[in-house]
């Protein structure tokens, strides 16, 4: 090589940002190690909490030493779960793997699922089966509303992932003596999200705009989880710990800490104008619904604002417009017991859609050309 030569190193490959990474390669080993360690770290919590939790409340110290070793182990299986089994999933299953862990511990901790007796399913099994949930019900009914419509209006069999959590989300939510409401609550939701857009976007959250529909249409045959199935500490550190790693995964995890944040600023506002204790107004954070509504419904990819600011600002106006609602005055509407109960819906149902249509709007504006000046 001559004196004024030269050498170039390769040209470093650079991936266009439009295109995403590729996803590693599924390891079954880890997947399976994962979905085992999880498992036996939550049948050790179990086992621990049924044997020995009674033996640690003689004093403070063992009362602490109970809760360490309860939260250690539900945050390890959350976090087990998560590192091994999670991430080798498409991200779009997190979701669904998301909420049949709050439906299992949901039904484990607070019996939430109705179960309706029905004597030819005995007949037909030979006594092996005689009820069914309405809930599963509820799902069959979205993954299928969201199959037809998507045929007909696509050309293809859409991906059912997204049904399968509303349809979940609707069957817990949903409280009726009948089968109908289940099934109508679902086929509302999946069609709103092809009946109700505006440029190519959602205005609606799918199972928010079900079950508020159905609360405003059909009382006398509906009514919302609410929270009347309390709240269990130890269900509510495995599904927050899961709940944050998969929406910090996502990027969403900083709109329900901020609606989780107003929601506590707010709860003293709430507590004097009602009379009750400063712990029952904070109680619904921990309940089945309100981890539902701040896990699903107001992170919705579909149907939140494009900026992280925009995310924050709206939620925190729900959370106001959560809090105005519970305090309206009798005179404001016919049934205020309703609203008390039914509050969360009804914010999200009124705050979310402006929201998007302002965005709407101001995004068409910024792109609309400038004439020029004459």
């Amino acid at each position: 090589m001559s004196v004024g030569e030269t050498t170039h190193a390769p040209p470093a490959v650079v991936r266009p940002a439009h295109v995403a990474a590729p996803r590693p390669r599924f390891r079954p080993v880890p997947f399976f190690l994962g979905i085992a360690a999880a498992l036996v770290l939550l049948v050790g919590q179990y086992a621990f909490e049924k044997a020995w939790a009674a033996a640690l409340q003689a004093t403070a110290t063992l009362t602490a030493v109970r809760v360490a070793v309860n939260a250690v182990l539900l945050v390890a299986a959350a976090f087990v779960f998560f590192r091994w089994v999670l991430r080798q999933i498409d991200a779009r299953y997190h979701a669904p793997v998301f909420i049949t862990v709050i439906l299992v511990g949901a039904q484990v901790y607070y019996g939430v699922l109705e179960n309706y007796s029905v004597p030819w399913l005995g007949t037909l099994t030979g006594g092996w089966i005689t009820s069914f949930s309405p809930t599963f019900m509820t799902i069959l009914a979205a993954v299928g509303t969201e199959l037809v419509l998507g045929r007909l209006a696509y050309g293809k069999w859409i991906n059912p992932a997204s049904a399968y959590v509303s349809g979940i989300s609707a069957g817990i939510l949903i409280k009726s003596p009948e089968l109908w409401p289940f099934v109508l609550c679902a086929m509302i939701s999946i069609a709103s999200k092809y009946a109700l857009r505006v440029n190519g976007r959602h205005l609606w959250n799918p199972t928010n705009f079900g079950v508020t529909v159905l609360l405003l249409l059909a009382p006398l045959h509906t009514a919302s989880l609410s929270v009347q199935y309390g709240n269990v500490l130890w269900a509510n550190v495995l599904i927050w710990t899961l709940g944050a790693l998969i929406l910090w995964k996502i990027g969403k995890l900083h709109i329900p800490v901020t609606f989780a944040a107003v929601y506590l600023l707010l709860s003293p506002l709430r507590s004097w104008a009602t009379g009750n204790a400063w712990a029952t107004e904070i109680a619904p954070l921990t309940g089945p619904m309100y981890q539902l509504y701040m896990c699903f419904m107001i992170t919705d990819p579909k149907t939140t604002t494009h900026r992280k600011w925009s995310q924050c600002l709206v939620a925190a106006l729900v959370a106001v417009a959560e809090t105005g609602l519970r305090l309206a005055p009798t005179w404001f509407v016919a049934s205020p017991e309703m609203l008390s109960f039914d509050a969360p819906y009804l914010a999200l149902f009124t705050v979310g859609p402006a929201a998007n249509l302002i965005e709407i709007w101001w995004t068409a504006g910024k792109r609309r050309p400038v004439a020029p000046a004459l």
